[in-house]
């Protein structure tokens, strides 16, 4: 095994966990601040989306990022025109997966 071949996953895992924690914390703080200056209606439902990654199961998660993200979806169509490739199955999607799971955490706290 090669020097590359040893820290190239390493090298993924932690970009994806430093972009993904920093974009989290940015929203999720953001969210937190807004939902709790503000009273609208539709505010416990807002809240009860946010917390949905939280109390759902990883599959059902998973399976819904798919879904949304998907180069059927017109959201992956909008994204691979804006960027010229699918996010699916891409170093990004793992970033969009890890702020999912980790957004109503920071949102919580």
């Amino acid at each position: 095994m090669s020097a590359h071949e040893f820290w190239s996953p390493i090298r993924l895992s932690l970009q994806v966990a430093l972009l993904a924690s920093v974009v989290a914390l940015v929203l999720g703080a953001a969210a937190a601040w807004l939902l709790n200056r503000r009273r609208f209606p539709g505010r416990t439902l807002a809240e009860t989306v946010l917390m949905l990654p939280l109390v759902l199961p990883p599959t059902v998660v998973g399976f819904l990022l798919l879904v949304v993200f998907g180069r059927r979806s017109p959201v992956g169509r909008l994204i691979e025109a804006l960027f010229q490739a699918p996010l699916v199955f891409s170093w990004w999607a793992a970033v969009v997966a890890a702020i999912v799971v980790a957004f109503p955490l920071v949102y919580r706290r």
